[in-house]
């Protein structure tokens, strides 16, 4: 019995291990804006971590200025995800995506912006209820309340409070085998505390951004720039 236990341990070590491997791929390349790599990486991988490549090419695509390519990009990761929560309605980490995924697409098509927010704020609070101590759960909501008009609801000030709580539970979520969005969620604190005139604590931010991160061109770009 012992030795089964200690069997499907290494095991389940292993994948959350080569989970982390690709995260860590993924994570590379879009901090770079490597498009191509990232691009490699989504047919490449399945599932979340398909889904996740989705999303930060993406993110990549829209940054160069290619929103076309983003939203095709963005739907098919939309599509991913909502497969598996349909499979898996308590999957966490895929309603935290979902939520973010959403968010993103209100960025890229407003018209549909109220549609977009209720499904991103409902998926997130589920996740939420399941995990509390998740710091994506408060990564992602930060930036829902970062980019929110404050006439529907969104705060600068409630934004670096969720930044706040991320950074804090993700001291212990090394090992989740879905650690991503750490040195972001400093880039996006930093963000909120220059739109509340903080400058100091803005650069702050955003140099721990670039000592966990030193490939990270946007808090490079940030800090240089403000």
């Amino acid at each position: 019995m012992i030795k089964k236990f200690i069997l499907a341990s290494a095991i389940l070590s292993t994948s959350a291990l080569a989970g982390q491997t690709e995260i860590n791929l993924i994570e590379q390349s879009a901090r770079s804006l490597d498009s191509t790599k990232l691009a490699t990486l989504t047919e490449q991988y399945q599932g979340y971590d398909q889904a996740f490549a989705l999303y930060r090419l993406a993110v990549t695509e829209s940054v160069v200025g290619d929103n076309k390519s983003s939203k095709r990009y963005l739907d098919q990761a939309m599509v991913i995800l909502e497969s598996r929560l349909e499979s898996n309605t308590e999957d966490v980490e895929t309603m935290i995506l979902l939520a973010q995924v959403y968010g993103f697409q209100i960025a890229l098509k407003p018209y549909k912006g109220a549609y977009y927010g209720v499904k991103s704020a409902s998926v997130l609070e589920q996740a939420k209820a399941l995990a509390p101590e998740n710091p994506r759960v408060h990564l992602v909501q930060g930036i829902s309340d970062y980019q929110t008009p404050a006439i529907f609801g969104g705060s600068k000030s409630s934004a670096i409070k969720a930044f706040d709580d991320a950074i804090e539970f993700y001291q212990a979520d090394q090992n989740s085998g879905y650690h991503w969005g750490y040195e972001e969620a400093y880039v996006w604190r930093g963000l909120a505390q220059l739109a509340l005139n903080n400058g100091e604590q803005a650069q702050a931010d955003w140099q721990r951004a670039i000592e966990l991160a030193p490939d990270y061109g946007w808090a490079k770009m940030l800090k240089s720039k403000n």
